[in-house]
This record gives C-alpha cells, structure tokens and sequence, in this order.
C-alpha cells in the first residue's frame, strides 16, 4: 500500500513539474518572438529534464535553471533546428517534384527511397536533442552525431523516435492534454528512455 502510494505521489510530481515546464516553454518561446524562441526553450526542457535524471534539479529554481539554459542555448539551438528544417524543407522539395515529374519507373524507386530517407530523417530529429543537452558539442557534430546513432543502433533509435510518435498519436486523440503537456512529454519518455538504454554515458 505504501509502495502503490509513493508510485502516485511520484507520478503527480513528475507531472506537475512537466505541467511547469510546458508553461515555462510556452513564456520562452514567446521572449524570443517564437521563431527565435522555440528551438532555445526546447533545448532547455531537454537540460531540465537530463538534470532532473541526474537527480540535480531543484525543483525551487525551475524558472532559474529553464532561463539559464535558454539563454546558454540560444545560439546553438536556433542553428540545430534551423538546420533539421532546412534538411525536412529539402526533403519534402525533392519528394514532390518526384511526384509531379514522370519519371516512370524511376520515379517509383525514388518515392521508396524517399520514405526511407523521412524514416531515416524523424529518427535522427527524435535523437538529436537529447544527444545535444548531453554532449557539449557543435551543430555539425551533432547532425554526424545523431546519424551515426541511428545508423549503429537503428532498433534504440526506431523506439525512440516511435515513444515520441506515440505521443502524438495520443495527443491527436485527447487534443486537451496539448496545452497541458505540449511537448515536455514526448521530451521526458524520450529521454528516459535513452537513458535505460545506458548509451548516454552518466557524468
């Protein structure tokens, strides 16, 4: 009984503190005009988060530790997610203008290998934000990074950018829970689950 009522009062805290950092990224995103905003206060729910593993968070200073992160990240994080856009937008480009030019044959290769390549694509963008709030590296050797991870440990990688698909999927169906969680859900179970898998070393 005392352990079923410890696992609640752990699982009401883990989602009151995802519920804060939800509002937290929400605040941030909008300090930096959104477009500038979004990608630093999602590199900063992954820090938090990794903290918290690491059984450093204070739950005290969460908007000190989010606003810390933000701005530590701003740069970095603005360039990681502009370049995963840059990369989806040129994607997509290719994959129509496939699908407007008859190309017979050929052209159904290429659409095959456009969906490998998309697949290839959301794993390596499920992993590169846990792999950044971990390795204190630049953005080109987060990209080689996070593709050497997903070629080396494509199943991880799969259930990883599937945990995150999954949330979506959830999110969709019970839209309300949107703009409770957003996405520092998705964050949490992809980084915990990254975490068990021991392939990010501890500190």
């Amino acid at each position: 009984m005392n352990a079923l009522l410890g696992w609640h009062t752990r699982l009401g805290e883990v989602g009151l503190r995802l519920f804060r950092l939800h509002l937290l990224w929400l605040g941030w995103t909008l300090v930096g005009g959104g477009l500038l905003g979004i990608f630093p206060a999602t590199a900063a729910v992954y820090a938090v988060v990794r903290r918290d593993l690491m059984g450093r968070g204070e739950p005290s200073r969460l908007r000190a530790e989010f606003g810390a992160a933000w701005r530590e990240q701003f740069r970095g994080a603005n360039i990681l997610g502009y370049s995963f856009l840059g990369l989806w937008a040129l994607l997509l480009l290719d994959r129509h203008l496939v699908a407007t030019v008859d190309l017979g044959s050929a052209g159904q290769g290429l659409a095959g290998l456009f969906w490998v390549l998309a697949v290839f694509l959301s794993c390596m963008s499920a992993a590169v934000w846990p792999l950044a709030a971990h390795f204190a590296e630049g953005v080109p050797k987060l990209i080689v990074r996070s593709a050497v991870f997903v070629l080396a440990r494509p199943l991880i990688a799969g259930f990883n950018a599937g945990a995150v698909a999954v949330v979506l999927c959830v999110y969709n169906v019970v839209p309300g829970l949107v703009p409770v969680f957003g996405i520092t859900v998705p964050v949490y179970l992809s980084f915990v689950y990254l975490w068990s898998t021991r392939l990010l070393p501890r500190p």
